[in-house]
């Protein structure tokens, strides 16, 4: 479009053409007159300096900072060259020294050049990189312990110590990690601070006192963590039944408050998940307190799992009182709603990463959806946008054959 707008504009070409190239050359020479400003630091730097101690982490880490500013070199003179290639390709058909299709095959080439190479970073001529279409469609090959696992057919998550930031456990089950970059802190948080340091060893030793190591971590429990992989040393995946699970959703007696999230943290370190949610009261305490923080739990309550997908979760409890339930998914705010005999309710967050729901005495339907308002805003705009689109178009044919009509009309 640049091109065509180019080739079009016979007028004030040179101009143009003078403008454009002083605005990219000026801008790639400020950034580069300014390297200097930037720190080439992610968030990822301090991984590297924790795992692998101050003095080596911090050498990996100045070396990571060195490649970046080069790439960042290299990556403004390659951008500078192109500039200059088609200035001057442009510049000598202002001149009349070369023709507009002569002009155009050495811009596109030099434009396809580009891609090509940029493209070649991420995409091997190696044939032995590419993959058949049954390996695409089966990448993983269930082991022992997931076959075990999948004779299971109740609703439940799966942990594998060694691998929870992976995609193989969530292809066969529902995993409590998954691989994605992009995740919920907070659940990121417990992992790192609560689960994953207690389990660390687990797989090296499998004893007995492995269910006792499992029992001190109520967390998971919680998360409904039925079964949990471990690899031992020589590479074998074990399965271990966790029987003390709350399941997909609870009654609790109980509410411990607490005041920040590192007490939140500290809390869930040590608490009978079953019986008490612990609840941060200055995010949530007006919507869960109301002077009551006891409850009277039926012995008969119960809260089951009907239908689960991804964006809408029912449940139906039933209860002799009002109660507090605990919701074995994880809190976020900004898209699930949730609703008691259809009625709207209030989620809080409890035991730093769950859902929690204040439900009246009786039986009662419950349903979580996900319903992110900014789909709702951009489905809205897009309507909207295709409607005034239709409107422009019938507008713009009607006064176009009003203008044929009265062409024809005046000869």
């Amino acid at each position: 479009m640049g091109l065509q707008s180019f080739f079009k504009e016979k007028e004030n070409q040179q101009n143009s053409l003078v403008y454009a190239g002083a605005t990219s050359i000026g801008l790639l020479v400020v950034l580069f007159l300014t390297k200097n400003m930037f720190t080439f630091s992610t968030s990822g730097d301090d991984y590297f300096i924790q795992s692998y101690g101050k003095e080596m982490g911090y050498a990996l880490v100045n070396a990571l900072k060195e490649d970046r500013a080069s790439l960042y070199s290299a990556d403004l003179l390659r951008s500078g060259f192109f500039i200059l290639v088609a200035f001057g390709t442009l510049w000598f058909y202002i001149k009349g020294r070369l023709a507009q299709n002569t002009a155009v095959i050495i811009v596109g080439v030099f434009m396809i050049g580009d891609l090509f190479f940029i493209d070649k970073n991420y995409v091997s001529n190696n044939p032995k990189q590419f993959k058949s279409e049954r390996e695409v469609n089966e990448p993983f090959q269930p082991n022992q312990a997931d076959d075990f696992i999948l004779k299971d057919t109740t609703i439940y998550r799966v942990y594998e110590v060694q691998g929870r930031l992976q995609g193989r456990t969530s292809y066969f089950h529902k995993s409590v990690g998954g691989y994605s970059a992009v995740r919920p802190r907070r659940y990121n948080q417990l992992f790192d601070y609560e689960i994953d340091q207690k389990l660390s060893d687990l797989g090296k030793n499998i004893n007995p006192k492995t269910m006792t190591l499992i029992k001190e971590i109520p967390m998971l429990n919680a998360l409904n963590i039925k079964y949990l992989i471990v690899q031992t040393q020589d590479g074998e995946s074990v399965p271990i039944l966790n029987p003390m699970t709350n399941g997909n959703a609870w009654f609790v007696n109980s509410i411990q408050f607490v005041n920040s999230a590192d007490e939140e943290m500290k809390s869930i370190s040590k608490f009978d998940s079953k019986n008490v949610a612990i609840i941060n009261e200055n995010e949530f305490g007006k919507l869960v307190k109301n002077n009551k923080v006891t409850f009277e739990k039926d012995s008969l309550a119960s809260i089951k799992l009907n239908n689960f997908k991804p964006n809408v979760v029912l449940y139906t409890s039933n209860n002799l009182n009002d109660g507090l339930a605990v919701f074995s998914e994880v809190y976020y705010p900004k898209g699930w709603k949730a609703t008691i005999d259809g009625k709207a309710a209030d989620i809080f967050r409890v035991n730093y990463v769950l859902r929690g729901l204040k439900i009246p005495a009786g039986r009662h339907s419950i349903e979580f959806k996900f319903e992110p308002e900014v789909v709702k805003t951009g489905g809205t705009i897009a309507l909207f946008s295709s409607v005034g689109m239709m409107v422009l178009i019938i507008v713009g044919l009607y006064f176009e054959r009003k203008k044929k009509w009265y062409a024809t009309n005046d000869k």
